[in-house]
């Protein structure tokens, strides 16, 4: 293989490599409430989106054993107040694991300072995921 051919992969390897890990590094269980990736839900311990945050791409069918982001607080059961920031999907919470007890539903960017039947989700699932319940 030539020199240039050499370089040429190299260099695309590299973007590859950089492309791959610039995404991983944007999003889910950082510690930052953001809308890159195509959106997050932020789950917060207390009203005012305070007291602990936990953020999340994906659909979570069960919080059992997940924390806070930094903390050893369990969030099963323990949530105030949410951020939707997906500019595009609902997102419902179930008041159990598994998508069951269906609970309530965050439109597209929306926050809810003090979410309904509070401090009893379990789950939570994106709107367009097709395993999800609605």
């Amino acid at each position: 293989m030539s020199a240039r051919k050499k370089a040429l992969v190299g260099m695309a390897s590299a973007a590859l490599f950089l492309g791959f890990s610039g995404t991983a590094s944007a999003g889910s269980y950082n510690g930052v409430c953001e809308s890159s990736g195509g959106g997050e839900v932020c789950l917060y311990r207390l009203a005012n989106y305070s007291g602990g945050l936990y953020d999340t791409l994906y659909s979570k069918s069960n919080y059992s054993g997940s924390t806070y982001y930094g903390t050893s607080t369990l969030i099963d059961n323990t949530m105030s107040s949410v951020k939707n920031m997906d500019p595009d999907t609902l997102v419902y919470f179930y008041q159990y694991s598994g998508y069951t007890g269906a609970l309530t539903a965050i439109p597209p960017g929306e926050h809810i300072n003090q979410v309904p039947n509070e401090n009893t989700a379990s789950s939570h699932c994106f709107g367009s995921n097709s395993a999800c319940p609605n």
